[in-house]
C-alpha cells in the first residue's frame, strides 16, 4: 500500500450491504484484512462494493477511491489482491464537491491506473441513493464510533499565545466574488457531468457487451437449433423418399395382384361349371355307388372272418412252439447246474488242499525259524526296532512272528491305541496340519502342534485347526489330562 500525503487527517473503508453501507473501519485495519493477518467471516464467500475515503482535519471528504473485493470461505480476501487505493485516489481526477471544493475520485470510468479498472465500481449519481451522500452521512458517524476528532483551528506558540494554523487561515481567507463563484460552480456542474457521463458511458459499454454476449449465445443457439432441423429434414427427405419408393413397390404389387385376381375369378367360374357337371354325373352314378357299397360290406365281413380264423390257427401254432422250446431249455438248465455243482465241490476240495499245503509250509517254516530265533536268543541277541510313539521297541522272540505279520498292529498295541487311532496319529505325525475338507477336493492345510503321544491324539480334533475343530475345546482338555 502507498503512503497518503501529509495533509489527509484520517483515512477510513466503508463497505456496502444490500444498497446502504453496512461497516465501516480504520485504513490501517482494513490493510491488516488484505495481509490475511484478521479475516472477516461475516462476509465469507461475498463480493462486496467498497469506498476509501481520505478525510481532513474538518472530517470533510477529500479523496473516494471505489473498489470491488472478494472474500474466500474462511473470510480473508481473495489472493493477489492489492489495489493501492491512496495511490489512486492521489493520481485521481477530479470528482463531485462534497463541501470543500472538487474531491478526488477514483472509479471504473475514472481509474488512473487502468489495469485495476476491473476491481472498482462508479458510484452512482441519482439524488435519491447518490453514492456521495450515502459517504456523507456514514462518514460523521464512523469518525464518532472510531475515536476520530476535528484538529484544532489553532496552535499554541512558545510563549503561550494562540495561532491559526494554515488550513483555518485557508478556511478564513477572503470568499470568492460572485462571479468566481459561479465559475466555480459551473465548472463543478461540469465536472460531475462528466463524471456522471463517464459513468452512463461504463454502464452503456457494460449493458452493450452483455447484450451482445447474450445476442451471440442466441444466435449460435439458433444455429445450432437450424443444424438440428436442416438435419430433421434430411433425415425425413431421406424417409420420405424411402416410403415413396415402398409405395411405388406396393402400387406394382397391388396392379400385378388385381391382374391376378381377374384370372382367380376367370378359374373360379369354369371350376363352378366342371364342379356343377360332376354333381350331374354322381346323381347319375348314385345307384351303381350303393351297389359297389353293399358288395364292399360283403367283402368286409368275409376278410374279417378269415382273419379272425387265421389269428386263432397262428396262436395255436405259437403256443406250441413256446411250450416245445421251454421244456428243452429246462433240460439243458438242470444239466449246466449239475455240471456247476459238480464244479464247485472240486474247487472246495482244491481250496482245502490249498490251505492244507500252506499250513504245512508255515508249521515248516516256523519251526525252522523258531530253532533258529530259539539259537540267537541263546547267545543273548535281542530284536530292537524303532517305532513313532513308542521309541525303541524290544521284540521278543516268542513275538517276532506276530511283530512280522502286522507290524502297525503290534505296535499300536504297544501304544494302547488301536491299529486305526495309531494310523491316523502316524498321518498327523509325519505331516501335522489341518486335514478339514473345506470343498472342490481341497483340505484347509494349515499348520498344527505335533501331537507326540497316539494316545493324546484326538481325531478331529488334533489334526484339525481352531476354525474346523468340531468338539468341544473343554472336553478335548479333560480327555487328555485324564
Amino acid at each position: 500500500m502507498f503512503k497518503t500525503s501529509s495533509s489527509t487527517h484520517a483515512e477510513l473503508i466503508l463497505l456496502w450491504s444490500d444498497d446502504d453501507i453496512g461497516k465501516s473501519m480504520l485504513y490501517d485495519d482494513f490493510d491488516a484484512v488484505v495481509g490475511g493477518v484478521a479475516p472477516m467471516p461475516q462476509y465469507s464467500k461475498q463480493k462486496k462494493m467498497g469506498a476509501y475515503v481520505q478525510v481532513d482535519d474538518s472530517l470533510t471528504v477529500k479523496g473516494v477511491a471505489l473498489f470491488i473485493i472478494n472474500f474466500d470461505r474462511a473470510g480473508y480476501p481473495e489472493s493477489g489482491w492489492n489495489v493501492p487505493l491512496s495511490h489512486l485516489v492521489e493520481l485521481a481526477g477530479l470528482g463531485p464537491d462534497l463541501g470543500k471544493g472538487p474531491i478526488r475520485l477514483a472509479c471504473r470510468s475514472q481509474c488512473p491506473v487502468s489495469w485495476h479498472s476491473t476491481k472498482m465500481w462508479d458510484p452512482v449519481m441519482k439524488a435519491e441513493s447518490s453514492t456521495f451522500a450515502q459517504i456523507q452521512r456514514a462518514i460523521p458517524e464512523a469518525c464518532k464510533r472510531l475515536g476520530i476528532r476535528q484538529a484544532k483551528s489553532y496552535t499554541f506558540t512558545e510563549t503561550g499565545i494562540p495561532v491559526l494554523t494554515e488550513a483555518a487561515l485557508q478556511s478564513y481567507s477572503a470568499p470568492p466574488s460572485s462571479k468566481e463563484q459561479q465559475s466555480l460552480e459551473l465548472e463543478q456542474k461540469i465536472q460531475d457531468l462528466t463524471l456522471q457521463l463517464h459513468t452512463l458511458m461504463t454502464e452503456k459499454e457494460e449493458t452493450l457487451t452483455l447484450q451482445s454476449y447474450v445476442h451471440q449465445q442466441q444466435l449460435d443457439i439458433l444455429q445450432t437449433q437450424n443444424m438440428k432441423l436442416i438435419e430433421q429434414h434430411k433425415g425425413l427427405k431421406a424417409q420420405y423418399d424411402t416410403q415413396q419408393e415402398r409405395f411405388d413397390a406396393l402400387s406394382g404389387q397391388v396392379i400385378s395382384l388385381s391382374g391376378i385376381e381377374d384370372s382367380l375369378r376367370q378359374e373360379r367360374t369354369i371350376h363352378q361349371k366342371q364342379l356343377q357337371e360332376l354333381q350331374l354325373s354322381l346323381s347319375a352314378a348314385g345307384e351303381q355307388q350303393q351297389q359297389i357299397a353293399k358288395l364292399l360290406a360283403n367283402k368286409d365281413q368275409e376278410y374279417q372272418t378269415r382273419m379272425s380264423r387265421l389269428k386263432t390257427e397262428h396262436l395255436l401254432s405259437l403256443d406250441q412252439r413256446l411250450e416245445e422250446e421251454a421244456s428243452r431249455y429246462l433240460l439243458s438248465l438242470k444239466s449246466l447246474n449239475a455240471e456247476i455243482a459238480e464244479r464247485e465241490e472240486a474247487i472246495k476240495e482244491l481250496d482245502n488242499q490249498v490251505e492244507a499245503l500252506k499250513h504245512a509250509q508255515a508249521q515248516q517254516q516256523e519251526s525252522g525259524a523258531d530253532s533258529f530265533l530259539l539259537k540267537l536268543e541263546s547267545i543273548g541277541m535281542n530284536f530292537v526296532a524303532f517305532h513313532a510313539g513308542v521309541g525303541n521297541l524290544s521284540v521278543p522272540v516268542s513275538e517276532l512272528v506276530k511283530y512280522i505279520q502286522n507290524t502297525t498292529a503290534y505296535v499300536a498295541a504297544k501304544c494302547l491305541v488301536s491299529e486305526s487311532h495309531y494310523k491316523l496319529w502316524l498321518q498327523h505325525y509325519e505331516s501335522p496340519r489341518c486335514n478339514a475338507d473345506i470343498g472342490d477336493g481341497q483340505c484347509c492345510n494349515s499348520r498344527l502342534i505335533r501331537t507326540d503321544s497316539p494316545s493324546r491324539f484326538v481325531s478331529g480334533h488334533s489334526d484339525r485347526c481352531v476354525r474346523h475343530q468340531g468338539v468341544d475345546t473343554a472336553i478335548i482338555n479333560v480327555l487328555k489330562f485324564n
